[in-house]
């Protein structure tokens, strides 16, 4: 008991330092990649979702993202869209946002990671998402299963699981000009049957001699 305190508090002082961390300084990402701002006009909310956030562990559930930019973190961040009430998550743990150019990147901010397919993201790094693709907070390995004792500690689940849609691919797209309709084809009527020919005449009778 007394480890198991000593390294939850472990966590909360790294969680404390993480968050001083964010507020004095943001990731440099460069100018092309920089997700944007908090505010301002490309953060309203859109009539249509252009993406959508599946949660397939622990609990189904399914975001719609409306906005330019998604926060992922800690329900003490009130700009995060999507709140986790975990402490091993962090406060802006990710960001989900779309490019000028139309392209769909994540930013990992966290300390204890972010994996896309499996795959660790890296922390102050982007990578270009496509739809189908799962996102989770926290290692999803077995083996971090494994040293966690079966899970995440608390009662809490051992990490949050996602599936990324793109829901710009799913929009009919305009029909394409129609086939030309098939003509009928005129039923060919046979030849006109020959004109009967006439009965045979018998053959004339022979006059008997006398």
């Amino acid at each position: 008991e007394e480890q198991e305190q000593q390294r939850q508090r472990q966590q909360e002082q790294e969680q404390e330092r993480e968050e001083r961390e964010e507020q004095e300084q943001q990731p440099d990402t460069g100018p092309e990649t920089t997700p944007p701002a908090q505010s301002g006009g490309d953060e309203a909310a859109t009539d249509a979702a252009w993406g959508r956030l599946i949660c397939l562990a622990p609990e189904p559930g399914i975001h719609e993202l409306k906005q330019r930019q998604c926060v992922m973190g800690r329900t003490t961040n009130a700009h995060a869209q999507i709140q986790i009430d975990d402490g091993r998550v962090s406060s802006s743990h990710c960001k989900i946002f779309r490019t000028p150019e139309g392209a769909v990147q994540l930013l990992d901010c966290s300390s204890n990671g972010t994996y896309v397919n499996g795959k660790a993201v890296g922390k102050s790094r982007l990578l270009i998402l496509s739809s189908g693709d799962e996102i989770a907070l926290l290692n999803p390995s077995a083996k971090a299963h494994e040293a966690a004792g079966g899970g995440g500690g608390g009662g809490k689940p051992t990490h949050y699981h996602y599936l990324y849609q793109d829901l710009r691919i799913y929009a009919t797209s305009p029909p394409g000009d129609a086939p030309p309709p098939s003509q009928p084809q005129q039923r060919q009527l046979p030849p006109p049957l020959p004109p009967p020919l006439p009965p045979p005449q018998p053959p004339p009778r022979r006059r008997k001699r006398l």
